[in-house]
């Protein structure tokens, strides 16, 4: 059993190194733009952060908080996040305060980038477009506020297992367009807990971090990105915690043996803590499956979903927790329910590679490019929504697949209607291959769509043109300006 256990632990690591799923998918230079808009601000003086708040209420901090702790949780672009203790009950909550000069802040840097993009990248202003028209409503938290709650909601009513998601509830009379208070979710960020645990185990095993990281990339700039995940599945891994556990309580009990004899004069030897984050591998099947499951019924069946998910929108909740806490709504899309409709059936014919039904339903959607080529459309539709594998790039980075698919058959005009689901759907697939865990969306995402299609009086069968016209969404279609 021991030696299965170390099998499995080898795997996980050749599976589980963190790499940067962003840098291996996209172009560097495009990334250290793109990398503007995430999470890695230095945060600001905590007296810019109280002034705020007290504009904000109108009241004096200590009016609001017992306690604030000035060492933010978090911080990006526009605000930063701190823990504080409510005076009306006591409660601990999470309180995210808006930068003074955030406006003008995102304003520069969508400018910023957008040149970046006209210059070196014009075939993705489309999708800048449709990431500014959503990302301005961010500034304002009150929409955060209100998302969560309906989020919340969703989640619960879909029947999604408590023990298995949480969505932290906002306090909307507290909340203001510059200030969001909310429930505290314990539990460092996804991106943060993959790292911690390799950085350890990296440290233990005679190597580093950067050298896995690198060594991952290189794996992948060779061989392409796999199609799919063959690692140890969720079992595997929660079995393999659970040994690591007992094996902790063993070691503790010999430990406590010594303490009380010759520890007493030999000095004490501290206890092993078995569940502690950085010291279990982290069950990254169970972590993505979760993910995938959520963001496609959000998405399918609710039509408001997170469109910029990432690394440091996800909390590890601590062991035995499990959790996976859903945080950061203010990129948050909603659907008309034509567009809802018509993304299921895309899923639904990605799973079924159904190439007649793709290709009329993008024409029909708005579509058009130079020559009208139905494989370029193809393998554009199969990498933009659904996959990053290699049978559909060829190997090739995101940069280099997209300048080959333009130079082949350039698009001229290109609907906007879906570009968020598409965006959720590319950084989705970069958070889990940050896990190096590829995975084709449409194998989760397609039965569902199939089911809700069904559910609704609209089998999947029954999607002709005439169909595809009738819910047709009203289009937003972008010329192309190479």
């Amino acid at each position: 059993m021991v030696e299965r256990l170390g099998e499995l632990q080898g795997m996980y690591t050749k599976y589980g190194q963190t790499a940067a799923g962003l840098n291996n998918t996209f172009s560097d230079t495009w990334i250290k733009e793109f990398q503007k808009l995430e999470d890695k601000v230095p945060p600001r003086p905590t007296s810019v952060v109280i002034k705020t708040i007290e504009e904000e209420t109108g009241k004096k901090l200590s009016e609001t908080f017992s306690s604030f702790d000035a060492k933010p949780l978090g911080s990006a672009s526009i605000g930063q996040v701190h823990r504080a203790t409510l005076k009306k009950d006591g409660s601990t909550v999470a309180v995210k305060v808006q930068y003074p000069e955030s406006e003008s802040t995102f304003r520069t840097d969508m400018k910023s980038i957008r040149s970046f993009c006209s210059a070196l990248a014009p075939e993705h202003l489309v999708t800048l477009d449709a990431l500014e028209k959503q990302n301005a409503t961010e500034i304002d938290y009150i929409n955060e506020a209100q998302n969560l709650q309906e989020v919340k909601k969703n989640m619960i009513e879909g029947g999604f297992d408590p023990s298995e998601v949480l969505v932290p509830a906002s306090i909307p009379e507290l909340s203001t367009k510059r200030m969001l208070v909310m429930e505290l979710i314990p539990g460092p960020k996804l991106s943060d807990g993959i790292k911690s645990y390799y950085s350890k185990w990296a440290k233990e095993n005679g190597t580093t971090l950067e050298k896995l990281e690198e060594d991952a990339k290189r794996k992948i700039e060779e061989e392409g990105i796999p199609a799919k995940y063959d690692g140890p599945s969720a079992a595997q891994l929660e079995s393999y915690q659970k040994y690591l556990i007992r094996k902790d309580k063993v070691i503790n009990a010999g430990y406590m043996i010594y303490n009380y004899t010759l520890g007493l004069i030999k000095g004490q030897i501290q206890y092993r803590d078995p569940s502690e984050s950085s010291s279990l591998p982290p069950n990254t099947p169970r972590i993505v499956d979760t993910l995938m499951r959520v963001h496609g019924y959000q998405l399918l069946k609710n039509g408001l979903f997170n469109a910029d998910p990432h690394g440091g929108n996800f909390l590890l909740l601590p062991y035995p927790d499990n959790r996976i806490g859903l945080i950061d709504y203010g990129a948050t899309k909603r659907l008309t329910r034509n567009e809802r409709l018509n993304a299921c059936v895309l899923y639904a014919a990605l799973y079924r590679k159904d190439e007649d039904l793709l290709y009329n339903m993008s024409i029909i959607g708005g579509y058009k490019s130079k020559y009208g080529r139905k494989d370029i459309l193809m393998k554009l539709m199969q990498f933009g929504y659904d996959s990053y594998g290699a049978d559909v790039t060829g190997g090739k980075n995101v940069q280099q697949f997209i300048d080959d698919m333009k130079n082949t058959d350039p698009w001229e005009e290109v609907p906007d209607n879906f570009v968020m689901a598409q965006f959720m759907s590319l950084r989705l697939r970069s958070v889990a291959l940050g896990m190096n865990h590829p995975v084709k969306c449409s194998n989760w995402w397609g039965p569902m769509a199939e089911k809700i299609l069904e559910e609704e009086g609209l089998p999947y069968e029954s999607w002709d043109n005439d169909m595809l016209m009738k819910y047709r969404p009203e289009l937003n279609v972008i010329k192309q300006k190479w």
